[in-house]
């Protein structure tokens, strides 16, 4: 299950004006459809919201934001082909349930799109709690209070810098060119055999596309194969009384600010969101889901991945300065750095070179003092506890170095 929430689009004014634009498309699959095959956005208040209704409400549900302020963001909720194949089989037992009372399936349902909906409401109820945010007479943030509308989309395309399939794309691209190149020069061909030859060279390239299991040809733009479903959601920025701005965005970490004089919460779990998402999943259709495909499993593994960039390096010194430069990543990410200095930076080499290099002598210093040479010698066993100790280290001592 990949949740993602959306960084606005800076191209698109960072979602700051009208939805219009984001409603307009995600209304593409229903272009040339009668009205009754048509896909209504969705959500807790009901199942058919129009494209005007949407673009009407999440427009006036701004309260007191200013023209440069974000008004709305975009999460998409795409299951995985395991777990869209065990929805579907999952449906027909539940239905299957209703006739026998052995069988004991929490969800029971006609059809599993209307279960994938019924899931995406519940999730938006996942969505509130990673708030942590309390109204004025302590009540605490539901999906009740966010506006939102959601909806179902049965097709994927094929987009740019997509890593999976990026190398049969290259591929298609070379042959395509190739193509047309042909085609552009064959009008100016006289030669009958020489025409033939040139016809003859465009089949065989033709044959060389890589094409998905629907026979299309994997390329920027064209439709992929299988099952797709997966839903889009808009969500305002404000609740629905208007009294609390909402920013998925916001770091968990940085959870404290001042509002009218009392300290309140303003950061949004992510991680927690999306974990929560797949539990939801999990329980709601009992879907046993493998150690491997878990959202905690990939966030440790790519952490692991990551300190191996560390971890290769045989040198103590080079080996303390990547952990250096990592925690004063860190820092500047959880915004501690900000903080101290006052002022924003997203790289640490915006600070100040004077004062960087002698940050990172000191704990590069540190580091080598701490953890010994024995700890390089085989940079395998050394395990990412190593590294994690190194940037635990390295963090201390510039923040100590800073006066933090």
């Amino acid at each position: 299950m990949v949740i993602r929430v959306h960084t606005p689009n800076s191209s698109g004014g960072k979602n700051r004006g009208s939805v219009a634009n984001l409603v307009e498309y995600l209304e593409k699959e229903n272009a040339g459809k009668d009205v009754e095959e048509m896909e209504e956005f969705f959500n807790k208040d009901g199942d058919f919201h129009t494209a005007a209704e949407v673009e009407k409400a999440i427009d006036n549900n701004k309260g007191k934001l200013a023209n440069n302020e974000t008004k709305f963001y975009m999460i998409t909720v795409n299951p995985s082909k395991a777990e869209l194949v065990h929805l579907i089989k999952a449906n027909k037992i539940n239905q299957e349930s209703n006739m026998n009372p052995d069988l004991n399936y929490e969800y029971k349902s006609v059809d599993y799109e209307w279960a994938f909906k019924e899931y995406v409401k519940e999730l938006m109820d996942k969505y509130a709690e990673n708030f942590n945010r309390k109204f004025e007479d302590g009540r605490p943030l539901t999906g009740d209070d966010i506006l939102y509308f959601a909806k179902i989309e049965h097709e994927r395309t094929y987009k740019h810098g997509e890593k999976r399939f990026e190398r049969d794309m290259s591929h298609n691209k070379s042959i395509e060119k190739r193509i047309y190149e042909i085609r552009r020069d064959i009008d100016s061909i006289s030669d009958s055999e020489e025409k033939k030859m040139k016809l003859a060279e465009i089949t065989s390239l033709e044959n060389r596309y890589i094409r998905n299991d629907d026979g299309t040809i994997i390329k920027e733009g064209a439709k992929k194969d299988g099952n797709n479903l997966h839903a889009h959601i808009i969500v305002s920025r404000m609740d629905k009384s208007q009294t609390m701005r909402l920013s998925p965005m916001a770091n968990h970490k940085q959870s404290k600010n001042k509002l009218n004089g009392k300290e309140v919460s303003i950061g949004f779990n992510r991680d927690n969101f999306v974990a929560a998402g797949e539990t939801l999943f999990d329980k709601k259709f009992a879907y046993e889901r493998p150690p491997e495909y878990q959202y905690n499993y990939y966030k440790e593994a790519k952490q692991i991945r990551s300190l191996s960039n560390v971890l290769h390096l045989r040198n103590p010194k080079a080996f303390a300065k990547l952990a250096v430069r990592r925690a004063l990543s860190e820092m500047i990410t959880d915004k501690t750095l900000q903080k101290q200095l006052g002022y924003v930076m997203k790289d640490p080499r915006k600070l100040p070179q004077k004062a960087l290099n002698k940050l990172e002598n000191k704990a590069i210093e540190s580091v080598v003092k701490a953890l010994g040479a024995g700890a390089y010698t085989n940079p395998v066993t050394a395990g990412v506890q190593v590294a994690k100790q190194a940037i635990t280290i390295a963090t201390k001592t510039v923040s100590k170095g800073m006066g933090i």
